[in-house]
Parts: C-alpha cells; sequence; structure tokens
C-alpha cells in the first residue's frame, strides 16, 4: 500500500451525513438515495451494500424510519424518513465537517507556502 492512500471503508466516513442530508430533501427508498449520491457528488466511490448498512444503523440509532411502499408491481420497497434525531445529526455532522475543512484549509494553505519557499531556494 503507498503510504497515504486511502484505506478501505474511509470512503464512507460521511456516507451517514449525506444520506441525511438527501433524506432531508424528502423521502426515498435506499436504491433511489444511491442514484442521487452518484449523481451529485463528484467521486461518490459508494457501493449499494454500504448505503443499506448505513441506512440500517440510521434506523437503530433512530434517524429514520421507513414505511413499506407496495405501490409499484416488484418487490416492496422500504421508503425512509428522517426524524428530529436525524435532524439532530445533520446539526452534529454540519458542525463536524466545517472543523475538518477548516483544519484541512490550515494544511493545504501552510503546505502551499512551505513549497513556494522551497521553490524559492531552489532558484
Amino acid at each position: 500500500m503507498v503510504l497515504g492512500s486511502p484505506k478501505k471503508g474511509k470512503n464512507y466516513r460521511h456516507l451517514p451525513a449525506f444520506l441525511l442530508l438527501f433524506l432531508a430533501e424528502g423521502d426515498a427508498h435506499g436504491g433511489g438515495l444511491l442514484a442521487v449520491l452518484q449523481e451529485r457528488l463528484p467521486k461518490p466511490h459508494v457501493d449499494s451494500g454500504a448505503v443499506y448498512r448505513v441506512l440500517q444503523e440510521l434506523e437503530k440509532d433512530g434517524a429514520v424510519v421507513f414505511r413499506w411502499d407496495t405501490t409499484e408491481p416488484g418487490p416492496a420497497k422500504k421508503i425512509y424518513t428522517i426524524t428530529e434525531k436525524g435532524w439532530e445529526m445533520l446539526d452534529y455532522f454540519e458542525a463536524d465537517i466545517i472543523m475538518r475543512m477548516r483544519n484541512l484549509n490550515y494544511f493545504l494553505t501552510n503546505f502551499q507556502s512551505l513549497k513556494e519557499k522551497n521553490m524559492n531556494k531552489k532558484i
């Protein structure tokens, strides 16, 4: 493995936040949420199994509830709805992501400055 390369599972760190965000826009089933992730995120790298595992965890945590949709032919679909607890979790995710962005911006700004200083030394 190359130093610093992403480890398996790291791509899913913010998956609960994105699923709750999309459910805040309206109720959806797992396949619909996966499609939205793939449409809207520049590099989703998420498989359907991960989406359904996270939805199960969110359900256990009380962040989402579901109802069965049997209106269309074929198997029934679980339609998920965000709960008040889910909205509270979104508030937490917002604060966490803001903090991470500040830390990453600090890194990028300082690293860019160090690169420029290093380039000037070589000239």
